[in-house]
């Protein structure tokens, strides 16, 4: 299959802000080189690449009949940017095309073994001792979100640490690599239900679970609903947008047991405050916020469950 490789030479300011433009536009993930990388895989694969003084952000898009409209956003957002205040720097954009073996090259430069918390996350190709008391999650991202080195990820990790208890029923909204599924399992979650939109990144989840032998524990299912396939959770955690997360809050109120805990992230610091408001009108009480880089993880308490979204199974 052949993708399309889009790096974006920004600033260090717009940096979280075009990640996240990229995401939002269908990029499964990001990487960040800052200036001081001299050479990357990135690099090599695309000679015309922007110069190092600034920061590079990469993403991969498959080359299909959405791709000439996405292109045309991303770059239409980042042009937007200084609008808002943000300086981008050159805001240039480059794109090449790959096959799946070159972007699997690319991406392993970028995916480096990674300690939050207690959890040390790791590719298969990386040999690590963890240490005492280490939970290892190993993952392969393909080309789906999740590798523990973006900020929200990181944060979502770190609150799945404090809040997950053991026994306890996960939904992990928006799974990408299968990371924080896996994580909540090895923390002592008994039941992980993962969705996912993206059919790529339901096949890698499903491939990291396997590596992590926990098919018996965590479950994926392709769809945008998660009320369909999920009931009576006592925690969710949902690493994506801002929409999104606005958008499923009914559902998200409907499916956590009265008394349980949603960890909402992916959201840009800017629109935390719309996301709590959300929240708030479908009954979550907001009981922690932390933020990295920009980015911000919400931590609620569920203290009603909303009627119609009862429906997935046991």
């Amino acid at each position: 299959m052949r993708w399309a490789e889009i790096v974006a030479a920004v600033s260090d300011e717009s940096t979280d802000l075009v990640a996240n433009i990229m995401i939002e536009e269908g990029c499964g993930g990001v990487a960040v080189t800052g200036p001081s990388v001299r050479a990357s895989a990135t690099a090599e694969l695309i000679p015309q690449a922007p110069t190092p003084e600034w920061t590079r952000v990469a993403c991969y898009l498959p080359v299909d009949d959405r791709l000439e409209g996405r292109l045309e956003r991303i770059r239409e957002r980042v042009r937007w940017l200084p609008e808002t205040g943000i300086g981008v720097g050159p805001g240039e954009i480059t794109v090449k095309w790959v096959e799946d073996a070159d972007w699997e090259n690319a991406w392993r430069s970028f995916f480096k073994p990674v300690e939050i918390g207690k959890v040390l996350v790791k590719p298969s190709w990386e040999d690590v001792e963890p240490g005492e008391g280490r939970v290892v999650v190993e993952i392969d991202p393909g080309m789906a979100f999740g590798t523990g080195n973006h900020p929200t990820t990181q944060l979502c990790l770190l609150a799945l640490q404090k809040y997950v208890r053991e026994g306890d029923r996960v939904l992990d909204v928006g799974a990408g690599s299968g990371i924080l599924s896996i994580a909540a399992a090895k923390i002592g979650a008994r039941e992980v239900i993962a969705t996912e939109v993206d059919r790529l990144a339901v096949e890698s989840a499903r491939g990291n679970i396997h590596q992590n032998r926990l098919e018996h524990v965590v479950r994926v299912y392709e769809t945008a609903s998660p009320g369909d396939v999920a009931r009576e959770v006592d925690l969710s955690v949902a690493n994506i947008v801002s929409d999104t997360i606005i958008q499923l809050a009914p559902q998200l109120a409907g499916v956590i047991r009265p008394g349980g805990i949603l960890i909402a992230s992916g959201i840009v610091e800017s629109r935390a405050d719309e996301v709590i408001t959300r929240l708030d009108m479908e009954g979550f009480e907001i009981v922690e916020k932390s933020k990295e880089d920009g980015w911000v993880v919400l931590v609620g308490s569920c203290q009603q469950s909303a009627i119609g979204f009862q429906q997935g199974p046991d």
